[in-house]
């Protein structure tokens, strides 16, 4: 397990890294803030589309002990018919969309992402093959080469005027890499078969686990479409480029563990003991990894923004800071669903993501009657996803039966680190606060990263040398 964890570690990295250094090179040189809202409003829809049109079926495969080949193949023939169906009716409701937002162009650009539906079938049951065999080298590979390539096709169409199209396209083709890629390594192929009836209660199952990703799609990009259409794409451009410096990167660490732990739980769903110490050892990667870098941009929000995207885009640094706050959370979220979906207990990861879409949808949408700028919706996520985060942690707990003291014992510790690190980092921010913005980040970050390190290696043995064994392994 703990080779799969660095694999995906590895490949996460370098995913965030092209993510970073792309829209910084886009949006320092090339795009505008409202180029970036109106790619937004559009892409940020997709998450919740792409998981209508797999059905759930991808979970379940996962979840399955053994492959019926048969059905395997017709889950893959049906994800394709599904994935054109659901690009039929994008392309009919694109102009609707456009008017909503009073902007022709997003019709169009509705139409071309449109394309990643149709590609993303044509990988989802090969990657949920090797998920469930956890050959988590073979996906990481394959993510690599993909993203890298997304990052070279962005920045140059940006460079060639591309504008807000360059979002897309690199987004269409690393879709097109994954679908080629991904079967390629896993070598499987499917059979000519449909047989629907067969995948009947992969449906039931599928459709339980992915209504809950489905919900937390809907409600995770639903505060973007609250400040485009409240406060307009510019806007929503500086909101979102404070959330991708804080809770997309957040995501995607937790998603080295989360990626993992869904398989993980599904095989030692019959030994409770084996269950807890498998979700300790989840939340203790999430904080120590994710606790350093909240730490980080809580201290240095407005220098970061400057630095990576302009003078601009400081505005945005409250809601980064609050964002950062909220991520803490986030990152242990996303184990409970993982967990309840691999015991069997997928509805109570819908009531869960029911919870949440309901607390976070009612309080954006309250947030733009109380607040007149995208700070009101960032605040929003600090008021209501404890509430839901409580939620999801009773009902973990319980099926685990373990107090929340026990598990809090198991990881209090590590949590001291990240509070140590940001009373350094502040007091180093304090000391050269009339510093240029680059050596104010570098100082006061150095100092955070520095202190979180020095806890983590004291207590958790952890060291480059760890790491590259874990590889090895």
């Amino acid at each position: 397990m703990s080779r799969g964890v660095a694999w995906v570690s590895l490949a996460s990295g370098v995913v965030a890294v092209c993510d970073l250094v792309s829209l910084a090179l886009i949006l320092r040189f090339w795009a505008t803030a409202a180029d970036y809202g109106t790619a937004s409003a559009v892409m940020t829809m997709f998450g919740a589309i792409q998981l209508v049109g797999e059905a759930g079926l991808p979970a379940a495969i996962v979840q399955r002990a053994h492959a019926d080949p048969e059905r395997l193949s017709s889950a893959f023939w049906l994800s394709v018919l599904l994935g054109v169906v659901v690009y039929a009716v994008i392309w009919l409701v694109a102009p609707l969309v456009a008017a909503a937002f009073d902007t022709p162009v997003i019709g169009s650009v509705l139409r071309v992402a449109g394309l990643l539906v149709v590609l993303r079938p044509f990988y989802t049951t090969h990657q949920a093959i090797l998920r469930r065999e956890l050959r988590f080298k073979e996906l990481s590979v394959v993510r690599v080469i993909a993203n890298l390539a997304e990052l070279a096709l962005k920045v140059a169409a940006a460079a060639a005027g591309a504008g807000l199209w360059s979002f897309v396209i690199g987004a269409v083709l690393r879709e097109a890499i994954y679908a080629v890629g991904v079967p390629l390594v896993a070598g499987w192929r499917p059979r000519w078969v449909l047989r629907p009836r067969t995948l009947v209660e992969d449906f039931r199952f599928g459709l339980r686990s992915s209504g809950g990703e489905l919900l937390y799609q809907l409600y995770a990009n639903f505060d973007y479409q609250v400040v485009g259409y409240s406060y307009g794409l510019a806007a929503l451009g500086y909101y979102r480029a404070a959330y991708e410096l804080v809770l997309e990167p957040v995501r995607f660490i937790s998603g080295v563990v989360s990626t993992v732990a869904f398989p993980a739980f599904a095989r030692l769903h019959t030994d409770r003991a084996a269950l807890v110490e498998q979700l300790v050892a989840f939340t203790r990667q999430n904080v120590a990894v994710v606790g350093m870098f909240v730490a980080t941009i809580v201290i240095t929000a407005d220098d970061v923004l400057r630095l990576v995207y302009g003078d601009d885009f400081v505005t945005a640094a409250s809601a980064a800071r609050v964002l950062a706050v909220v991520g803490m959370l986030r990152a242990l979220s996303f184990l409970g669903p993982p967990l309840l979906d691999g015991i069997g207990r997928s509805d109570l990861s819908l009531r869960y993501q029911m919870v949440a879409a309901t607390v976070l949808s009612s309080a954006f949408v309250i947030a733009t009657h109380l607040g007149d700028s995208s700070d009101a919706v960032a605040a929003a996520w600090a008021v209501g996803y404890p509430i839901a985060f409580a939620v999801l942690a009773r009902m973990v707990l319980v099926e685990l039966e373990i107090t929340a003291a026990t598990y809090l014992r198991r990881v209090a510790r590590l949590a001291l680190i990240p509070v140590v690190a940001a009373g350094g980092g502040l007091l180093a921010r304090l000391l050269v606060a009339g510093a240029p913005p680059i050596a104010r980040f570098a100082i006061a970050g150095g100092v955070v990263v520095a202190l979180s390190l020095a806890g983590l290696i004291w207590l958790e043995g952890y060291s480059p040398a760890a790491i590259a064994r874990r590889l090895r392994d």
